[in-house]
């Protein structure tokens, strides 16, 4: 299988043994509980690092969970440490009215440095700013000292800010922020690297990151689990292992199309409806 060549292991966990380390995006928990509930299915096992429980992929799931009293998950536990595991960022993008709404999310939080994009991704990246807001124009720098627990409460505070000024938020991989910046109206707040010992001190502490910070890409991403959610309370491994053993496998490439979204990753199908 190719799980095992990667080190990684397919299992059954209690659900409240898992240690999610961000915030969860109430509106997402709810219409993936409900999903579950119509089609009676955990699609995607949820990923854990194998040594402290820390939930890498899956916060959402792992809360519907929670609504629908499930007691058990299907997980694939893997080698943190492993390069078959990256860590990377989503970036938020604010698509406000007008330019003149920058000042309303700027001033508050102190973005009072103006830097080039090359200056506050340099910043970033050296860690001297744990956070930069970016704009088609410019970018912004706080000049006061942060470290990574008030960066987070800057993320917050814009979300609250959006949520209130009705401006939209979304999302974007790191990779791909040089989009958003093409939009004049368009905001991108991005937070420095992270390690993965800051994920995994979040999930030990109970100190979450805000929704959607960190992005995991495992290779070969296991999906397609499928496994029944009224089982799930009386499920062990074995069982597990048992219903997948006869199921053909499939390797999908890099840059496959899966329910709806594009994976960098190879995606590894467990079973098939």
């Amino acid at each position: 299988m190719a799980l095992a060549k990667a080190g990684f292991t397919l299992g059954v966990r209690p659900v409240s043994s898992l240690l999610p380390h961000e915030e969860t995006i109430p509106s997402q928990v709810e219409r993936i509980a409900a999903e579950m509930k119509r089609d009676g299915i955990q699609k995607d096992p949820i990923i854990i690092d194998r040594e402290s429980a820390t939930v890498l992929d899956g916060m959402h799931r792992l809360a519907a969970f929670g609504v629908l009293k499930v007691e058990n998950a299907v997980c694939c536990a893997v080698d943190y440490s492993s390069r078959s595991v990256t860590l990377g960022r989503w970036a938020r993008v604010y698509s406000l009215p007008s330019r003149r709404s920058f000042s309303e999310f700027l001033e508050p939080a102190g973005f009072t440095r103006r830097a080039t994009l090359a200056e506050a991704f340099h910043s970033l990246e050296s860690k001297e700013a744990q956070v930069a807001a970016l704009t088609a124009g410019a970018a912004y720098l706080q000049e006061r000292k942060a470290d990574l627990e008030a960066a987070f409460a800057t993320v917050s505070a814009f979300d609250r800010l959006a949520d209130a000024t009705g401006s939209q938020r979304t999302f974007t991989p790191e990779d791909d922020v040089d989009i958003p910046l093409q939009t004049e109206r368009n905001m991108v707040l991005l937070v420095r690297r992270l390690g993965k010992d800051d994920v995994v001190t979040a999930g030990r502490t109970g100190k979450l990151f805000p929704c959607k910070t960190s992005m995991h890409r495992i290779d070969p991403r296991p999906v397609a689990v499928n496994f029944p959610v009224g089982e799930l309370n009386d499920a062990t491994s074995d069982k597990l292992k048992d219903r997948i053993a006869s199921e053909e496998q499939e390797l999908l490439p890099p840059d496959s199309l899966y329910e709806g979204r594009r994976y960098k990753e190879r995606l590894l199908l467990l079973r098939r409806r």
